[in-house]
């Protein structure tokens, strides 16, 4: 299995991976009490928000590889069963 990821996506990740660092590393000292830890949550929400928005921004949500799922040809459906007997007596 082969995951490929284009440039500009990967690049919005790499923000978002820098983002996370430095809003944990800013906060290291900011909480009273700690113990020099920083806040974690925070730090995955903040890189979270600026991902999903950059994505919706410059991702998009091209379909490049097309959706294999999907037929491609029309499906036929049929109303009555098949060998089903009519409410009419036959002549």
């Amino acid at each position: 299995m082969n995951i490929t990821i284009d440039g500009p996506r990967a690049a919005i990740l790499t923000v978002g991976f820098v983002l996370c660092y430095f809003v944990h590393k800013h906060t290291t000292d900011k909480i009273p009490g700690s113990a020099g830890k920083g806040d974690i949550v925070g730090a995955i929400c903040a890189a979270a928000a600026v991902v999903m928005m950059l994505w919706a921004l410059f991702g998009g949500t091209d379909n490049t590889a097309g959706d294999t799922t999907r037929s491609t040809k029309p499906s036929t459906v049929t109303a009555v069963p098949v060998n089903q007997p009519s409410s009419t007596p036959p002549p």
